[in-house]
């Protein structure tokens, strides 16, 4: 198997699993995170959308600890300490593997890129 088969059947493999799990992270998780703040009285978590970047930085928010570059608190678009306590001990693990699955994807078609001849 070439060096390309591999970076490709990795790259390809985990998009699908991060696929499914942002369609099951935005339509199954969010809405339930989003109804337990505003029955708590607070807003939405992270008003912003951008393209679909609300998924992954609510994914971000109660899936990576905090105090890291990718969840800190100095980020403008989302409060990550107001989320935490409103997400399930499932949901958190439902956040952590699309982030991983997510990061990982695109990580190794960067670097892969690197691998594929120009002919």
């Amino acid at each position: 198997m070439t060096i390309e088969a591999v970076v490709f059947t990795s790259f390809f493999s985990l998009f699908l699993v991060s696929a499914v799990l942002w369609f099951v992270f935005s339509y199954g998780v969010i809405p339930k995170i989003d109804k337990r703040m505003e029955d708590a009285g607070e807003s939405r978590a992270c008003s912003t959308d951008i393209m679909g970047l609300r998924v992954l930085m609510i994914a971000t928010a109660i899936g990576v600890p905090m105090g890291n570059p990718l969840n800190h608190d100095g980020n403008p678009l989302i409060d990550a300490r107001s989320i935490r306590p409103y997400a399930l001990k499932a949901e958190k693990l439902i956040g952590t593997a699309l982030v991983v699955s997510f990061y990982s994807a695109m990580l190794i078609g960067l670097i892969g890129s690197f691998f594929i001849p120009e002919s």
